[in-house]
């Protein structure tokens, strides 16, 4: 079993947007759950970090984010693309990146990626795009 470095996307996997930040349905589960499968978890987004963290604070004052989110590790980049090599201490090759846009993929990294389906209007409450892209990085650890 591989030990990975999760890297997750906010806007349109978490959340709706940073401007209505509407939670994806099972968003609390989802992050606990993925926490006792990854030792380390990192946000890795195209919101600025100021403005993450306040939209974090907010999602687990409203007790739909475990306590930890709101402090979680933030990896700083530029560029097009999110590439992995952005996240300290490890091998692109060990942090697996879920995320809702192919087009921040970094080309040669397509492997690490596990795409969500995009939470956008209308927000369903039967949504599932995090329960199943849950069970997808299950299967990919467990190999």
């Amino acid at each position: 079993m591989h030990s990975y470095v999760l890297a997750l996307d906010l806007e349109g996997t978490l959340i709706s947007n940073a401007m209505s930040q509407i939670p994806r349905p099972a968003l609390a589960e989802f992050l606990t759950r993925c926490a006792e499968l990854f030792p380390r978890i990192v946000m890795f987004t195209t919101v600025k970090e100021e403005r993450f963290r306040n939209i974090a604070r907010l999602l687990v004052d409203e007790k739909v984010a475990p306590t930890w989110f709101a402090d979680m590790e933030y990896i700083n980049w530029q560029g097009e693309t999110k590439d992995l090599r952005f996240v300290p201490g490890v091998d692109p090759h060990q942090v697996l990146l879920v995320d809702d846009f192919e087009k921040y993929v970094h080309p040669g990294q397509e492997a690490q990626w596990l795409q969500v389906e995009h939470f956008d209007y209308p927000y369903s409450s039967e949504d599932r795009g995090l329960a199943e892209v849950f069970n997808a990085l299950a299967a990919r650890i467990a190999r």
